[in-house]
Parts: C-alpha cells; structure tokens; sequence
C-alpha cells in the first residue's frame, strides 16, 4: 500500500507558526510540492508568520494554499468572513492556481452544538464564495471522528467542497460521512501529524495530494 500511495500521489506539508522558520528551498529539494500555510483563526487572529511563509513558499516554487481555523461560535461568521478577506488581501492569491481552505476541529469548538457548527460553517462558506472568493472552490478539513459527530452535516450539502480529511496512522483514510459516498473522495489526506522533513525542526504535519496527472483527482478511491 505504501508504494502504491508513493507512485500516485505528491508529498505536501501544512505549517503554522508553531514550526517556526521553515526554510522553503530545502522542503522543495526533498520532493514536498505542496504546502497549506495556516493564515486565520476566528475573527481577530492572523497566524503571525503566515506572510512570510506565504511569500517565502511562492519563491521556492510550491503549490501553496492558506487555510482558515474555523470558530463555530466565538466568532460570527461575518466576522470570520472579514478576517478572511483582509488577510487574502495581504497576499498576491490566484483563484486560478492557489488553494483555500476551512479547517473545522473540535479543539476550542468543544462547547458548539452539530447544530450551530454546521449552520455558522454554511454561512461562512456562503459569504466567502459571494463576496471573497466568486466561484472558488473551498476546501473543506476535518476528521471522519470529529465530522459525523460535531457537525450536523446532513443539514447542507458540505460534499460540493473537496476534501482535506485528517486520519492519521492508518494505511487507507475513512471518509466523514459528507463524502462518505459514491463518486466522493478526498483531495487532500493528511496522514500524519509528527512527521520529519528537511528545512523544519521538529514534527509537521504529512499529506498525500491527489493531482491532475491522478485519474479522476477528485473521485477516484483509494
């Protein structure tokens, strides 16, 4: 299984500023392609080093994507739509070549209801795709675990977003249950959350990325 994932898929990363200075060239020169750099948090928080990893990424020659960690109450989602814009401001993105994504967990959404998780979460993807980001595909990330159970996700249609699904440690991921279907896969797998690369000390997140050269990048199972 292990060389079937290696000949199929592209190596990715995702940081934040817990992995302090990353030194891009040395991450590219170990054959990592892609890169989600955490940009938002809420309403308020901008990930301190999320320019710099931005820009520095970009001249190393990653595919490179930013990434929102949802606040399913202590922020509205108004209030996290205007975080997102003023930071993607900050940035030359690309809606052609660029990735952007909402990352959904239970850490400090512990308290929030399937209900209200899923209502705020639509709202927000709602107003990024009218007023931000105008026929742009979001990116959804979350866990089979965490999904099914604090997200009430048969209330919309979460599935019209690819997925970047989170399960570590196995050798084939499971789906949370939006995707969990026929014709419906993931996009992005993160495998691991104490993984080892060149030009990072300390752990990292690990990713395999479904590309166009993937038959049916978007459909196809595992």
């Amino acid at each position: 299984m292990k060389n079937l994932i290696q000949d199929n898929y592209e190596k990715g990363i995702d940081v934040s500023k817990w992995q302090g200075n990353v030194k891009w060239n040395e991450i590219k020169n170990e054959g990592v392609k892609h890169a989600f750099i955490k940009m938002t948090e809420g309403g308020t928080y901008t990930d301190p080093q999320f320019v710099a990893n931005w820009n520095a990424a970009k001249k190393a020659g990653m595919n490179v994507g930013a990434y929102h960690y949802f606040r399913g109450a202590s922020s509205t989602p108004k209030e996290q739509a205007e975080n997102i814009r003023k930071n993607l401001d900050s940035i030359p993105f690309d809606t052609k070549r660029d990735l952007f994504a909402i990352d959904v967990e239970k850490s400090s959404n512990e308290s929030v209801s399937p209900d209200v998780m899923a209502d705020n979460l639509q709202d927000l993807l709602t107003q990024i795709k009218r007023d931000i980001l105008p026929n742009f595909n979001v990116i959804i990330y979350c866990s089979p675990d965490y999904w099914d159970s604090g997200v009430n996700y048969k209330k919309y249609d979460f599935s019209v977003h690819r997925l970047w699904v989170a399960n570590w440690n196995v050798e084939k991921p499971r789906l949370p249950k939006s995707w969990d279907k026929p014709g419906t896969s993931w996009f992005w797998w993160q495998y691991s959350s104490k993984g080892h690369v060149s030009g990072i000390q300390g752990a990292v997140d690990l990713d395999w990325i479904k590309t166009p050269s993937t038959p049916n990048r978007c459909c196809s199972i595992l």
